[in-house]
């Protein structure tokens, strides 16, 4: 149980998604307060009563934003999907429902004059675990919806391969086992070396990007020999086979052009013939 509470969990820092997310969740509260009114304030004015209501999902959206923006933007190596795990997001999730219920209750009792009741506590802590919840859901949808854009086609190959989906999920994870990212196989275009570190160049969507992790780019190929797409092209370099538009001949040797890559790679003598076997299988 303890070890699969232990196991990395994606940590969502989509801006526009959480930001819609916690708007509509702190609106729902509100709607939910105003038509149901499972505790009304003891206010006989009406647009006093409205405020109070409304002051509900105003302290749902404060916490929400403290919690999924704001904390995480300020120590986001806590919060990087490298250290984040199912137990961390439970302990979050679980720690937004005690303040926003204490929370609640506080400001029931002493601002909207409402008497607590176990009843009316019961119902704010149900309707923080609801919209604790839909926050959850909606993130999830989102990730799984990304992976599933993500997935192409299947190439079935003989018995000496592997079954190999063309847009398999491949972790990246530093030699010490304290970092790690996750990539699509085509995503990648180019791995280097770079001291004791390897630098991973890969598409995302129509931009460019890089990412280092520490760790050996023997360690990395071994982790790739059973994917035939990357192959090794120099002693520093490994290059995606699907990410090359053209092979020239330089005065030293091949020179591959990538797609959407503005650097020429050269492939060494040593790896020249494997390259050119990798590149007529594809």
């Amino acid at each position: 149980m303890q070890n699969s509470l232990d196991k990395k969990h994606p940590y969502y820092s989509d801006f526009k998604l959480i930001l819609r997310s916690i708007i509509g969740i702190s609106l729902g509260i509100f709607l939910f307060l105003l038509f149901f009114q499972p505790f009304s304030p003891q206010n006989p004015d009406f647009n006093n009563k409205l405020l109070i209501l409304a002051a509900f999902g105003g302290i749902t959206l404060i916490l929400l934003w403290l919690m999924r923006i704001i904390i995480p933007s300020i120590f986001s190596g806590i919060f990087s999907s490298q250290k984040w795990t199912i137990n961390k997001e439970i302990f979050w999730a679980f720690l937004f429902v005690i303040s926003n219920s204490v929370a609640f209750v506080f400001f029931a009792k002493y601002v909207g004059k409402i008497h607590i009741t176990f009843h009316i506590v019961t119902i704010i802590v149900i309707l923080t675990l609801i919209a604790t919840v839909v926050l959850v859901v909606i993130n999830e949808y989102h990730f799984l919806k990304k992976q599933l854009r993500g997935l192409q086609s299947v190439e079935i190959k003989n018995d000496d391969d592997i079954l190999f989906e063309e847009n398999v999920e491949v972790e990246f994870e530093s030699e010490n086992k304290s970092e790690y990212f996750k990539l699509y196989l085509n995503q990648i275009i180019l791995i280097k070396s770079a001291n004791n570190y390897i630098e991973v160049i890969f598409q995302e969507e129509e931009k460019i990007s890089k990412k280092l992790i520490r760790n050996t780019l023997k360690n990395t190929e071994i982790l790739f020999s059973k994917y035939t797409e990357i192959i090794r092209c120099h002693r520093s370099c490994m290059v995606n086979k699907n990410h090359i538009q053209k092979v020239s001949k330089g005065n030293d040797g091949l020179i591959l052009s990538l797609i959407n890559y503005p650097q020429e790679i050269h492939v060494s003598r040593q790896y020249a013939l494997k390259v050119k076997e990798a590149l007529k299988k594809g």
